[in-house]
């Protein structure tokens, strides 16, 4: 089902596997980056609670600073406050993206702890999907990073 479809992006619910799917077609400006991931906020808290999420970069490469950290620091909470429940997320990457995000990887200290959401990176979006599936089906041991704050 396409719940949303704009020149940059394609928002889809899988109502069988119970996964909703924004697929990036284009470089979008920082108003529809956000009007995309509002349009998906709101078929959550209007249509059904959704658990896996699949967010597909490949045709696009790496988002802007800016538009991440609209996600780290808006959207991830409205999605916490809206489900109160663990999700799962699923990104695709292109290889030349996943390849520059491993050789320059830094461990850093996030701003924000978002402990309620399992991310898990592919360069094939099947196999992300696939991924989205056996965690539904619970055959992947899904271990959630317990909070150090007391």
């Amino acid at each position: 089902m396409v719940v949303h479809s704009t020149k940059f992006s394609d928002i889809i619910f899988n109502s069988e596997l119970e996964i909703l799917q924004v697929i990036w077609k284009a470089k979008p400006t920082d108003n529809a980056f956000i009007d995309t991931y509002l349009r998906g906020l709101a078929f959550v808290q209007e249509e059904r609670p959704v658990m896996l999420y699949c967010t597909d970069l490949s045709l696009i490469g790496p988002l802007e600073r800016e538009q991440e950290a609209w996600l780290n620091n808006v959207y991830y909470s409205k999605l916490q406050i809206t489900l109160n429940t663990e999700v799962c997320v699923a990104v695709v990457f292109n290889e030349d993206h996943f390849k520059a995000i491993i050789t320059n990887y830094t461990a850093t200290e996030a701003a924000t702890s978002h402990d309620f959401i399992l991310f898990n990176y592919f360069t094939v979006r099947e196999e992300a999907i696939h991924w989205l599936e056996s965690v539904k089906k619970g055959q992947d041991t899904v271990l959630f990073p317990t909070s150090a704050r007391l």
